[in-house]
């Protein structure tokens, strides 16, 4: 019965991808910030378990005093940057768009550079698709670096239909393949 828990596990890891894309698409906006507000308090729990850890070692003789201040650090660092992320999500949704536009861009510019070197290098003509991809990306830079929130709000929006198709593709499988099992042990008896 192996081939029955398969299919209940694959039944079980859609339902949730299956919230999620739902989730995403519904309001992507609401959801970039919620999802990032998530990371913060994730981020805040993981500061608070630094800071306990590093109280609770401050009482052992044999810890190391560095690394015990490194502790203290770690769980600094990660309450403020938490703080921060649950107070401005916004602010940090563009900033991780805007930087994410950067690379993209620079990526293009040097794509470019390498064909246009290559070009250069080896006397033969090339063919023109080779040119789409890089401009594609210069274009797809330049538009996020230029409306970060709307670029981010069109992403959700597009993984939340990426994780509705594997979703829906998922229990279609699971169900084929419990159509499948039935056959293949109504056929063996």
């Amino acid at each position: 019965m192996k081939a029955i828990s398969h299919i209940r596990y694959s039944l079980l890891r859609s339902l949730p991808v299956l919230a999620l894309g739902i989730f995403l698409l519904v309001k992507p906006e609401g959801s970039i910030s919620t999802l990032t507000r998530l990371l913060g308090a994730i981020l805040l729990i993981g500061g608070l378990f630094s800071l306990y850890y590093a109280w609770s070692d401050s009482r052992n003789a044999n810890l190391d005093k560095g690394l015990q201040r490194l502790l203290y650090l770690t769980a600094l660092i990660f309450m403020i940057f938490a703080v921060l992320l649950l107070l401005y999500p916004g602010f940090f949704i563009s900033l991780g768009m805007l930087l994410s536009g950067l690379i993209l861009f620079l990526f293009s510019i040097t794509q470019l550079i390498a064909v246009i070197r290559f070009r250069k290098a080896i006397p033969i003509s090339l063919p023109w698709f080779l040119y789409v991809n890089p401009i594609a990306v210069l274009i797809l830079g330049v538009v996020i670096m230029l409306n970060p929130f709307n670029s981010a709000k069109v992403l959700t929006a597009f993984t939340g239909s990426i994780c509705l198709l594997y979703a829906v593709l998922e229990i279609v499988q699971a169900i084929v393949s419990y159509r499948l099992l039935k056959r293949s042990n109504t056929e063996s008896k």
